[in-house]
């Protein structure tokens, strides 16, 4: 008997949930931003139920918020929660890099960075929404080489949040990505050479000024505002 493996397509729910993610990761839509059901209906082209079902995966994720009779909102933050995300990823991160290392060095090492050299190429071009994307690259790529679903399971639980903050604190801020792009480079360069605990103690300190760059937007109006596909609804 030949049989052949069925690879089950994506459902409505799955596809509408991809691109309203991507919408949150790349700060097209805001944190706190209502997200309205007619106007996203009608910019997909689906009905309201895969929308629905899209904004449940999404809630399962952290990346938005259901409010009974008022609708769905992109998660918001506070000082308190920036500041208990930095602690969970500086514990989680370093632990998983030191995974990866003993698990598959060489391989994590030449994704590091390859991943440098294209936020490199993106800083040179200016191109803002990219340069986030390889920055959730570098941070993620220990988890995708650790061997080890629990630790990735860990990460799940804030990547899509960590991602969002990224395009919502760090992109206003050019001063920022030239620093950043020089410690991802740093660290590279200190896992290559072995030097763990330095790279420990750099990993440390730009996690944690996550909590001074948040307290900046803050200020500067660049959290929240005016929704983009809300429609003034």
């Amino acid at each position: 008997m030949s049989l052949t493996r069925i690879i089950p397509a994506r459902s409505l729910a799955e596809i509408a949930a991809e691109q309203i993610r991507d919408a949150i990761l790349s700060g097209s839509f805001r944190l706190g931003e209502k997200i309205s059901e007619d106007r996203v209906v009608d910019l997909l082209g689906v009905s309201r139920t895969p929308i629905r079902d899209a904004m449940a995966l999404l809630a399962h994720e952290g990346l938005v918020i259901v409010r009974p009779k008022r609708g769905t909102f992109v998660f918001e933050t506070s000082p308190d929660d920036i500041k208990a995300i930095c602690v969970y990823r500086e514990i989680l991160e370093n632990q998983t890099v030191r995974v990866a290392l003993a698990c598959a060095r060489d391989r994590f090492l030449s994704e590091l960075i390859s991943i440098v050299d294209d936020m490199q190429a993106a800083l040179e071009r200016q191109d803002t929404a990219g340069y986030g994307r390889l920055d959730t690259r570098f941070h993620n790529a220990a988890f995708v080489h650790c061997g080890n679903s629990y630790l990735r399971d860990a990460n799940s639980l804030v990547a899509g949040r960590i991602a969002a903050l990224r395009a919502n604190i760090t992109a206003p801020y050019a001063e920022r990505r030239a620093e950043s792009f020089h410690e991802h480079r740093t660290m590279t360069t200190l896992l290559s050479d072995g030097a763990i605990d330095e790279f420990s103690a750099l990993l440390k300190a730009h996690i944690s000024r996550t909590e001074t760059v948040y307290s900046r937007a803050l200020a500067e109006g660049h959290l929240g505002g005016t929704p983009i596909f809300d429609g003034g609804k």
